[in-house]
């Protein structure tokens, strides 16, 4: 390729350009009801993704044995000698 392929002189000497932006508002979650403890949205989004990752790594190892037992490797197998 040549030089002026990679030549942005032209962007450097030029205006930016502005953009109208809306104003942003910060919004506050309200607190929990009295007698529940307070738990972020965090802690409970954690907790709900290693829940489903367990259920995962369940689904995933069962394959793995269907899979070896298809395949007729022992390696699972406990009569096997």
């Amino acid at each position: 390729m040549n030089d002026e392929a990679y030549d942005i002189s032209h962007l450097l000497e030029s205006e930016p350009v502005k953009v109208d932006v809306p104003e942003l508002r910060i919004v506050r979650t309200p607190p929990p009801p009295p007698g529940l403890p307070a738990r972020p949205v965090v802690v409970s989004a954690q907790e709900a993704m290693a829940q489903e990752l367990l259920k995962a790594a369940e689904a995933h190892e069962e394959m793995i044995r269907q899979y070896l037992r298809i395949s007729g490797d022992p390696v699972d197998d406990p009569y096997w000698q």
